[in-house]
């Protein structure tokens, strides 16, 4: 049985015979005409699959799977949007999500990454910060900065402060977040969170996770 997160721009892949995660790219799986899935979440899922799953409900499956607490906040950051969701003594506290702006996504940072070939593992965070509230305004302060003389690298890792900063505002600055999404493999990215609070990785595959709670009902 294949279990399937369809995000904006990544598909991950559960094949619960192998016990076997696939990670592909989204646009990959779409120009699939054999891709096809037993139960499934995310923007490019519902014509996919036998069982769709709203992406917050996964979310929040997932997490609770795998928190080991009552109460935590986790937070999605995906391609193209940001999810939150809130657990306060064992039930659902808050819910939200923002499709908004993609200065709060994950694609403008990889935009950026390729366009200046940046290696995100070998980033370090920086102290100071773009304000990204509009994802188009940030890229051009990104690029204004490199063109007066600044290193992309330190570019971009402002301009991952700015998202960092929203995001931990997003959640309502917890002083304890879990992390989902790809985010959680930037180093960067992690680095200038816990300059806000302790933040804990919980991979890529969180509403992966919450669609085995789905089969297992």
């Amino acid at each position: 049985m294949l279990l399937a997160d369809c995000g904006s721009t990544w598909t991950k892949i559960y094949d619960t015979e192998n016990d076997t995660l696939r990670i592909i790219q989204t646009s990959e799986m779409v120009e699939c005409n054999n891709c096809h899935f037993a139960i499934a979440t995310g923007h490019s899922a519902r014509s996919r699959c036998n069982l769709f799953r709203n992406e917050l409900l996964a979310l929040a499956s997932g997490a609770r799977a795998m928190v080991d607490s009552s109460s935590f906040t986790v937070v999605d950051v995906g391609g193209r949007d940001i999810k939150l969701i809130s657990i306060e003594n064992g039930r659902i506290g808050k819910i939200d999500w923002n499709l908004a702006c993609g200065s709060t996504t994950g694609a403008t940072i990889e935009l950026l990454g390729r366009y200046y070939g940046i290696d995100f593992s070998e980033m370090e965070p920086s102290d100071e910060w773009i304000n990204v509230t509009c994802g188009v305004f940030g890229m051009e302060k990104v690029l204004e900065f490199v063109s007066t003389g600044g290193l992309p690298s330190e570019g971009l890792a402002r301009f991952i402060h700015g998202l960092v900063r929203n995001v931990h505002n997003f959640a309502g600055r917890p002083r304890r977040l879990y992390l989902s999404g790809g985010f959680c493999e930037n180093s960067c990215f992690v680095g200038t969170m816990e300059k806000y609070c302790e933040v804990i990785p919980l991979g890529r595959a969180v509403l992966v996770e919450g669609l085995k709670a789905v089969q297992d009902e």
